[in-house]
């Protein structure tokens, strides 16, 4: 009889080593870990954030890993949530791995804002080298890719894929960097699939607890790595038994696309974001930002703007016009909020996303001048085109079919190294010596001999932290 799905993937988590990675692959992975560890310290002090730190703290647990951009540690699983809060708290954190081969295409999430984390966490509480983590990430992302292409990926029906498929990522490496074998890693997904879920409402209502489906993976995976390595017994399998993963979580499953090219294609490369907000917004900002390069017009001169895009955008979260009585969040997630602030300030920085900037009047009156209209028959989902119509009826406009950063679209390593110091420079907390260290040990992970060597460059020194603010807008 042929392997269970289960099987072949505890085979490939735990069987898998860095011999089995090219340059290319071992390249990707470190972009992730550059980009997640950055958004990681930019989203400290975040949206809602203290509020679960306010009910973590006094739980008295042991300080077993770091915070980022903070000088405490909480208990391993907790230190990893706060972390993935974090990493998440701007949505500007790579996307992905994307899928590739027979499955490019297809979405898979925030993957990089669990796994990422996970793999700080766990790695320093467990003392692993740089080619330990290296592997674990990427062996961790390419299951939690793998189980999102086993399902579709649908905002309106579907679990929250951040609470689903990034939690057994997290499990993957929890288990790896643990020292788990095969059967308590099979194990740890039976007690995963007891801990799971999350909804895309949150996003709809523009609250901050959109972050907490991925923050909770983090935190489920790595406890059931915990209760399984303890002896609990969890269900005996995960994916395919009669309520399992597949016929609970996936509307229409695809179980053969779950092992298309299981070892010898890897998901791995990250969409990395070049601006704050969610990747539905980009490609509009990127025509607004092309359309202020190229044109002199100022804010005095613009009457309406319209932006062209599928019908699906339409009755969508992207097409909500946030306004002063809206939380943060509900910025993050608007194509109009999107495509007025940029076309008022330029590119996009993380200021622009949180108060005072996000209630300016000038930037939420022009919001409310940029509708969208249905008017892209077909093309790729991001596809889009911005109309500027000028008071004097001049008309301009800019057309793209993917954003930037997309696996179309690549960026480069060192486009990835700019932004991690747009996030580093954000929060102000990280000495800039701290963070060029990290780098450095970052480009030669392979050769690190303790991740939590690392983390100290990540995080506050008590006896300084007096010395620089917490967060610098």
């Amino acid at each position: 009889m042929p392997k269970s799905i289960i099987d072949q993937l505890v085979d490939h988590a735990i069987d898998t080593s860095i011999d089995d990675f090219d340059a290319e692959v071992i390249k990707a992975a470190k972009m992730r870990i550059i980009d997640a560890w950055g958004c990681m310290v930019s989203g400290a002090n975040g949206d809602g954030i203290e509020a679960v730190l306010n009910v973590v703290r006094p739980l008295g647990s042991a300080p077993q890993a770091s915070l980022a951009a903070s000088a405490e540690k909480l208990a391993l699983p907790y230190a990893a949530m706060i972390n993935s809060l974090q990493t998440r708290n701007f949505d500007f954190e790579v996307c992905g791995p994307e899928p590739e081969g027979s499955n490019a295409g297809k979405m898979v999430g925030h993957v990089g804002s669990t796994t990422e984390p996970v793999a700080f966490n766990v790695g320093e509480f467990t003392h692993a080298s740089g080619k330990e983590m290296l592997e674990a990430v990427v062996i961790g992302g390419d299951i939690a890719a793998r189980i999102s292409v086993g399902n579709t990926f649908n905002f309106n029906a579907d679990f929250e894929v951040c609470g689903t498929s990034n939690a057994f990522g997290a499990t993957v490496i929890a288990a790896r960097l643990l020292g788990l074998d095969k059967d308590e890693l099979r194990n740890s997904f039976g007690i995963l699939l007891n801990l799971m879920a999350g909804s895309y409402q949150s996003i709809w209502d523009g609250v901050p607890t959109f972050k907490m489906p991925g923050a909770m993976a983090a935190y489920n995976g790595i406890f059931a790595a915990q209760l399984s390595k303890s002896g609990l017994v969890g269900v005996r399998d995960a994916i395919e038994s009669r309520l399992g993963f597949l016929h609970l979580y996936a509307p229409s499953p695809q179980p053969e696309a779950l092992l298309a090219d299981l070892g010898e294609t890897f998901y791995v490369r990250g969409q990395h974001k070049m601006h704050p907000s969610c990747y539905g917004n980009h490609n509009a900002i990127d025509c607004a930002i092309q359309l202020r390069t190229e044109h002199d017009f100022s804010y005095e001169d613009i009457d309406e703007v319209f932006v062209d895009v599928l019908p699906t955008r339409i009755d969508h979260f992207l097409n909500q016009h946030p306004t002063a009585e809206d939380e943060q969040p509900k910025f993050l997630f608007s194509i109009p909020y999107g495509v007025a602030t940029t076309l008022l300030r330029g590119r996009p920085e993380l200021e622009h996303y949180v108060a005072p900037d996000i209630y300016e009047d000038k930037v939420l009156e022009l919001t409310y001048r940029v509708t969208l209209r249905p008017d892209l028959p077909a093309g790729k989902t991001h596809a889009c085109n911005v109309v500027v119509r000028l008071k004097d009826g001049t008309e301009i406009s800019v057309f793209r079919d993917s954003p930037v950063g997309w696996l179309d679209d690549p960026v480069t390593y060192e486009d990835v190294v700019d932004k991690f110091w747009r996030n580093i420079r954000y929060n102000g907390s990280i000495p800039a010596e701290q963070a060029e260290s990290l780098l450095a040990s970052i480009e030669n992970l392979e050769n690190v001999a303790d991740v939590a060597d690392l983390v100290k460059q990540l995080t506050v020194n008590p006896q300084t932290s007096h010395a620089a603010p917490a967060a610098a807008h």
